[in-house]
């Protein structure tokens, strides 16, 4: 709801030098004001909120090695879609993983913060014949960000290092009512130029690494009546 009323702002600063052209009668700043709202419940606002497990690349210094697949992993964003395709994306994701069995113990927490492109391409495959339920909402999506490594276990406590990042993914949403919708994300992170390895250890040179998610979680729409009544582009 922020970003419309700073989309509305924006907008009528930047209408200014028209409007003031305009007689500005009463049926003029209804007819503007109809205009706006009109446009502004187009949008869809909603906020994103999963959990699920993690898998990060085996980039460990020997004899360290982390389990496969590691809980927790939590994503938390704001997504703003400007149509049913098309929308952004700005979310923050925590993983905590930790040795496996033949390994010596250790825990490192890996947060990571992103902005990412969302494109819908339900109508695509709509367009090839694949019938889909009207509810359903596949995404892909991508973007540049931030990732931190906060190891947890000595010696390597104070072994913090950040990085760029950029993460990839395939979300699939299913609207359970007209505000409200669950899914399941599939996202791969790539960490450019880390300093630290996974446990904690300082490299002698950087590396890229990756990490893989898999989240299950809940959409809730904050500012749309119904975002999957629009029905699909021919």
């Amino acid at each position: 709801m922020v970003l419309a009323h700073l989309f509305l702002v924006s907008l009528c600063l930047s209408s200014s030098q028209i409007i003031k052209f305009i007689p500005m009668n009463r049926f003029t700043v209804l007819l503007l004001f109809i205009i706006i709202s009109g446009y502004t419940k187009a949008q869809t606002l909603t906020i994103d909120l999963g959990v699920g497990l993690n898998s990060p690349s085996n980039n460990f210094v020997s004899p360290y090695k982390a389990k496969p697949i590691n809980g927790l992993t939590v994503d938390a964003g704001l997504r703003y879609m400007f149509m049913k395709k098309l929308g952004v994306k700005a979310d923050l994701g925590f993983n905590r993983y930790g040795s496996d069995g033949n390994s010596p113990e250790f825990k490192a927490n890996f947060t990571r913060v992103n902005l990412q492109a969302y494109y819908n391409i339900w109508d695509h495959l709509y367009n090839f014949q694949i019938r889909l339920p009207e509810r359903l909402g596949i995404f892909l999506h991508a973007g540049p960000g931030m990732s931190f490594i906060k190891p947890l276990s000595e010696p390597f406590l104070a072994n913090k290092s950040s990085n760029f990042n950029v993460i990839t993914g395939l979300a699939i949403h299913y609207g359970i009512t007209d505000r409200v919708s669950v899914y399941v994300d599939g996202s791969n992170m790539f960490n450019f130029g880390q300093e630290t390895a996974y446990e904690g250890t300082v490299l002698p040179d950087t590396i890229n690494t990756s990490m893989f998610n898999l989240t299950f979680g809940v959409s809730i729409s904050i500012n749309s009546d119904c975002y999957f009544c629009e029905q699909p582009e021919m």
